[in-house]
């Protein structure tokens, strides 16, 4: 089936729907949240797969890796 929209994936920290975008035709925009590298090692030890941008952007401002209390 072509031009289908990808199905939504969830993101393994909070369980919230999104649309990765890393195989798309423009940048994903994950690409513009900085992480350092000693978070991007904890994300990768802790989870397969992408986190939603909501997600990266609270990480990013420094909460922790884990997931939220809410999704807990």
């Amino acid at each position: 089936m072509t031009g289908a929209a990808p199905a939504p994936e969830r993101c393994p920290r909070c369980g919230a729907a999104f649309a990765c975008g890393a195989a798309g035709a423009a940048p994903c925009p994950c690409t513009a949240v900085r992480l350092d590298a000693a978070t991007l090692a904890a994300l990768r030890a802790r989870y397969t797969g992408c986190l939603c941008l909501r997600c990266l952007h609270a990480i990013a401002a420094g909460a922790d890796v884990g997931p939220p209390a809410a999704a807990a």
